[in-house]
């Protein structure tokens, strides 16, 4: 296991004795496969990123080998979105924000010419989803002035969880690090206009090279 520890897991699991050990650790060497997979990045970026494993990440990964091992057949539906909410909950924010289709691993970036996905999502206050709301999301590169792009909330796609997808194309915004604004128009009746705007600005770690 990579950053998971058998103590750990069976004190998280509340489990004696030594007799399931191998199991645990093949759930362990899975869980931290499937966060690594969830958030678009590898083990070494995040040691580069964060300086070790965020403790998010690692309770996010004790959640799934808990339910892996409690619940050894098919999760039923209520059961599967209890354990989703709180796991979504604590990796959402090291998510990389784009698809990993065009990344180069020999230059830790992605490549000119590319299509890239970025996330659009944000923390709205109540029970509030992107899909309640207005928006729009400005992506720029942050090296270059003067390239950027504007995504009108209907321009993006709406996915399954309720957030939204731009597609980029790097040909037009061209080769250096890429930014995020997003602007949410949230209801507030305190306000004239019955909106609140609130301006969220988001590094999301994607680079393109020539």
């Amino acid at each position: 296991m990579k950053w998971l520890t058998l103590e750990q897991i069976k004190r998280n699991s509340r489990i004696d004795g030594n007799d399931e050990d191998d199991l645990l650790v093949e759930k362990g060497e899975q869980a931290e496969d499937q966060v690594l997979g969830d958030i678009g990045r590898t083990y070494q970026e995040l040691i580069e990123w964060k300086g070790g494993v965020p403790s998010d990440l690692v309770a996010a990964s004790l959640m799934l080998v808990d339910a892996a091992y409690q619940q050894r057949c098919a999760i039923s539906n209520i059961q599967w979105y209890v354990i989703a909410f709180g796991y979504e909950s604590k990796i959402k924010k090291y998510v990389r924000l784009a698809d990993r289709s065009s990344y180069d691993e020999t230059t830790g970036g992605y490549v000119i010419g590319s299509q890239l996905k970025i996330l659009v999502a944000a923390e709205l206050p109540g029970e509030l989803k992107m899909e309640d709301v207005p928006f729009t999301v400005v992506v720029y590169n942050g090296d270059v002035q003067n390239k950027q792009h504007t995504y009108n909330k209907s321009e993006c796609l709406l996915t399954t969880d309720g957030d939204y997808v731009a597609m980029v194309d790097t040909d037009e915004l061209g080769v250096g690090q890429y930014m995020v604004k997003l602007t949410v128009q949230i209801p507030d009746t305190d306000y004239p206009s019955g909106y609140r705007k609130e301006i969220i600005r988001i590094n999301p770690n994607v680079r393109v090279t020539g």
